[in-house]
């Protein structure tokens, strides 16, 4: 099915039920969606078009709309915990992966994360008032708890392919809402100079990328690269992912040497 059925047929079920559902519970309401599992890439694109977030409820992974949650409504069903896995960061805010490998941003920080780190974490609030992007989240400090560090390479790899993605978000304005993304390049001839990066990304309609880059001095020694992206800020505090097309950032380089790689010698 083409997104933009899948995306008509989700969000009118949804709107039906006005409650949070199962995504077996959405299929059952519909004639037309058959797949056992969504396309994840096409759950990533409902996250900024409909405003789509998932969560745990039990053993059950919910479905339902950011619009309910911000006027108040059901957010008691909200967990009170996350567990994530830090890719980047900062002593005041970090990059990390959720259970469903979304990316979120997350703050304030009690301690200095490094990557790789697990924790599981109280919430404060999923939907801040004072930052409205929709992978932000606000933890309670006191309640961050250190859970073990990814040191096995394989574990690594299998992470992060299964959050990279393809280039199309910066290309097209199909990803409305995005603020966060990891994508690998399509060749290993990038190019780190004067605080830039040019680089191909994975689509035939790529004719390069010339990214600003937050960290200096990126160290690239795996065979198996990824960038973590981020939105552009405006002055003011505008983001341009609120217009139709959107500025990127290059927050930082994940590189791994993949074990499983095969190799000549």
């Amino acid at each position: 099915m083409p997104y933009e059925k899948f995306r008509k047929e989700v969000e009118r079920i949804l709107e039906e039920k006005a409650e949070p559902v199962t995504w077996n519970e959405i299929k059952a309401s519909s004639t037309k969606l058959k797949q056992k599992a969504p396309y994840h890439v096409y759950v990533q694109k409902l996250q900024g078009d409909i405003g789509l977030v998932r969560f745990k409820r039990g053993q059950r992974t919910t479905w339902a709309l950011r619009k309910w949650f911000e006027v108040g409504k059901f957010r008691e069903l909200l967990p009170k915990k996350v567990r994530l896995t830090i890719l980047y960061s900062k002593k005041e805010h970090a990059i990390a992966a959720n259970e469903y490998w979304e990316l979120k941003r997350i703050y304030p920080l009690k301690n200095w994360l490094n990557r790789w780190d697990v924790i599981e974490a109280d919430v404060d609030d999923f939907f801040p008032e004072e930052d409205k992007r929709p992978e932000s989240i606000r933890l309670k400090v006191e309640g961050m708890e250190y859970l073990r560090r990814i040191e096995d390479v394989e574990e690594r790899v299998r992470i992060v392919e299964k959050i990279a993605e393809s280039g199309e978000f910066m290309h097209t304005d199909a990803w409305k809402g995005k603020t966060l993304g990891m994508t690998k390049p399509r060749f290993r001839c990038f190019y780190f100079y004067n605080g830039k990066c040019q680089f191909f990304c994975d689509q035939s309609v790529c004719v390069g990328h010339d990214m600003d880059v937050e960290d200096g001095g990126l160290e690239i020694e795996g065979d198996k690269t990824y960038f973590i992206l981020e939105a552009v800020e405006r002055e003011g505090g505008e983001y341009i992912w609120k217009k139709r097309y959107v500025d990127w950032c290059m927050k930082s380089v994940i590189s791994i040497t993949d074990p499983r790689q095969r190799r000549l010698f």
